[in-house]
């Protein structure tokens, strides 16, 4: 029988005293920002064989997210104290902090050059500078947002919320486009080649539109809500999570309607997060059964590797050059694996 084509080798770990509720590499995949449950903000720096952290600061209650400004040397959290602050990734000091609304901001993201900033506190949307300079507030979405993304190009701004998702367009005049789907939608993911835009939603069914000319489609069946939407570089797949389901959607040839998905099995309990490889097409997968698995839709349906962690992982992050993996756990241990090709 065929051996594996890629395993993940460890290459460091390091505890800290939170549930890891975010993660995000620098541009350079030397240093990590890391969200805690409970609040703390920490700065982790990563050499290749050895991971160190250090608690930098807090966000009251509890922190709820970061993002690392593309091409920079900041990143940005947000928490239940309704602040959102920028931090230096250096040498971890405070450089600016704003509250912006009484809601929490859940949600960031930044444009794939890092001009801007994209943040949504209950159903607002605000675009910042990377100080925290205003730039624009968007007309209010009639429900919460679940879920922000730019496009590759960084031309739209996706938004997911009830009923739909709608689409934020800059320039060369500001536009606006509504997606309409009756569930709750709760993620959204442009393919990297920029033609589909897809959601999980709550009703158990991932829902994808044809950008060019708005044609739709949907899968049905799955066990619970989709949790998590993610094409592999290559746009040919598109990988889903509900439950202990793991499906790989893939949009080659004619496109997913009518075809059977491919079905990743391993998991044996919920699977809690799901990464895709910048520049390949692996995935890694986490789930309460401890189990971290790395995949390679359309090669195998089987877990090239697969590692017991100490807890359940709560969040995993690839690095930008898409050759480490950071795991976060909810007993706070941070892990860094190098994928490596046999």
């Amino acid at each position: 029988m065929k051996g594996p084509s890629a395993i993940l080798e460890p290459r460091g770990s390091v505890r800290l005293d939170d549930y890891l509720v975010d993660i995000a590499w620098s541009a350079d995949g030397r240093r990590l920002a890391i969200a805690g449950g409970e609040g703390k903000v920490a700065l982790a720096t990563f050499d290749g064989s050895k991971v160190t952290a250090r608690d930098i600061g807090t966000h009251g209650l509890g922190a709820l997210a970061v993002a690392w400004q593309p091409r920079g040397d900041t990143f940005v959290s947000s928490g239940q104290d309704s602040a959102l602050v920028v931090w230096d990734g250096i040498d971890g000091t405070e450089a600016h902090r704003v509250r912006p609304a009484m809601a929490w901001t859940e949600c960031l993201a930044y444009s794939p050059d890092g001009t801007r900033l994209a943040t949504a506190a209950g159903k607002q949307i605000l675009l910042w500078s990377p100080s925290l300079k205003p730039i624009a507030k968007l007309a209010p979405q009639s429900h919460a947002i679940a879920a922000l993304a730019f496009d590759r190009a960084g031309r739209d701004l996706a938004a997911a919320s009830q009923g739909g998702i709608t689409l934020y367009r800059e320039s060369p005049q500001p536009q606006q486009r509504r997606l309409e789907w009756s569930a709750a939608c709760l993620t959204t993911a442009f393919s990297p080649n920029g033609r589909v835009i897809a959601t999980g939603t709550q009703d158990g069914s991932v829902h994808f539109w044809y950008l060019a000319d708005g044609r739709d489609s949907q899968m049905r069946g799955y066990p619970a809500k989709v949790a998590a939407t993610v094409w592999t570089h290559d746009s040919r797949y598109l990988a889903t999570i509900a439950g202990d389901t793991l499906v790989a959607w893939d949009f080659g040839g004619k496109g997913p309607e009518g075809s059977r998905p491919v079905q990743l099995r391993g998991h044996t309990d919920r699977i809690e997060c799901l990464a895709a490889q910048p520049g390949g097409n692996h995935l890694v997968s986490g789930g309460c059964d401890w189990r971290v698995s790395l995949w390679l839709p359309g090669k195998s349906p089987q877990a090239l590797d697969a590692h017991l962690m100490d807890s359940e992982p709560s969040r995993i992050a690839w690095s930008p050059d898409g050759r480490y993996v950071a795991v976060g756990e909810r007993k706070g241990k941070l892990s860094i694996f190098e994928l490596v090709r046999l």
